[in-house]
């Protein structure tokens, strides 16, 4: 955990000193991740996959009681890598295999609002210059679900 806490920080770095004198809620997505993220934890009963798209990741959701469409970062053989996966309460139901999890649930209307504007599958983890709103001033309410563990720096979105 410590290390993609670690290698989010030093990504966002350069973004920080712009954003720091601004009004900004967030310097980058990592930062977004960073502020608002979650953890949660791949057990014995997680299916793990050796990668997973967004598109999965979302549509498996609403097949488990209590499941979540995560949008952030794995820490995968040595680095942080976007990706999704879905979870129920601070486990991964299933997802791609990862040393660690830390990403923000997200609401599935404000999922499908996003990826019909921008025509992306992934949410947050798309880059599409549509996003910076979310960066300046962000999350919307209702779009973050409850589910994980305390992220590194989280604050009330």
């Amino acid at each position: 955990m410590e290390e993609l806490t670690a290698a989010l920080t030093r990504l966002e770095a350069p973004f920080r000193t712009l954003v720091d004198d601004s009004e900004w809620a967030h310097a980058s997505m990592e930062g977004l991740v960073l502020d608002v993220g979650r953890w949660w934890t791949a057990d014995a009963e997680t299916r793990l996959s050796p990668q997973v798209t967004f598109s999965d990741a979302f549509s498996e959701a609403p097949r488990h009681k209590g499941g979540v469409y995560v949008e952030g970062y794995l820490w995968v053989d040595g680095h942080p890598v976007a990706g999704a996966w879905c979870g129920v309460e601070d486990r991964i139901v299933y997802g791609p295999r990862a040393d660690a999890y830390l990403g923000v649930p997200l609401s599935p209307h404000f999922c499908r609002r996003v990826q019909q504007r921008n025509g992306t599958a992934a949410v947050l983890m798309s880059k599409h210059p549509k996003l910076l709103p979310l960066l300046r001033d962000g999350l919307p309410r209702g779009a973050v679900l409850p589910g994980g563990r305390p992220g590194p720096r989280s604050v009330p979105a």
